[in-house]
């Protein structure tokens, strides 16, 4: 079987942020509130332990900015962020050779909004979110890395990942894979690029 190339989705493919299209002092009072102040809850909203109505909702209380406003947006953003056309491009080139499988740290609102409006389906073998596993990629030494790759009876030391997390790619290579920590676009593009010159794709 083809081995595995596992592909994170933000900070690797995409690096929009939830409300971004409010205004500035709003988005920057909810993404402080949320992500420095209450990380605990976002980890548990990752894990399937909170929808995104109930995150919404509870970032409406205790912002004082209207959930229906909240909600509007919120579906709008992760309806609308932006992958670079080549890299995907540059992932579906990879699939004669590599099982691609999307793996990502994530929230209910990928699967039900993000990912269709991208047709990101079209690209990958299997998407996999933290939110229905509710586990994260290091959680039990990589253990859902080891479960994918049996899954498609892959040899999981010929397979590849690229994720901007450090932790992540250290956890993978523990396993025996290759890992390349990206931050930048540029960069996954140039990793992607590298693994089609290694295996004489056009």
């Amino acid at each position: 079987m083809k081995p595995i190339l596992f592909v994170d989705f933000d900070g690797t493919l995409c690096h929009d942020r939830f409300w971004r299209t409010l205004p500035p002092e709003q988005t920057t009072k909810i993404q402080t509130f949320l992500f420095e102040t209450n990380r605990e809850r976002v980890n548990g909203w990752m894990r399937g332990e909170y929808t995104s109505e109930e995150m919404t909702a509870y970032v409406a209380e205790h912002t004082k900015i209207a959930y229906e406003k909240l909600w509007e947006v919120f579906v709008h953003d992760a309806s609308t962020m932006f992958v670079e056309e080549e890299l995907l491009s540059l992932i579906l080139k990879l699939r004669s050779k590599y099982t691609t499988v999307l793996i990502t740290v994530n929230m209910d609102s990928f699967d039900r909004f993000t990912s269709p409006a991208l047709n990101l389906s079209q690209y990958f073998d299997a998407i996999v979110n933290s939110f229905n596993e509710k586990r994260f990629k290091t959680d039990e030494e990589g253990a859902i890395f080891i479960d994918i790759a049996n899954a498609f009876a892959a040899d999981i030391t010929a397979s590849i990942l690229i994720d901007d997390s450090e932790a992540a790619c250290e956890t993978f290579k523990k396993l025996g894979g290759t890992a390349y920590q990206v931050g930048q676009p540029e960069t996954t593009k140039t990793h992607l690029e590298n693994l089609l010159i290694s295996e004489n794709l056009p």
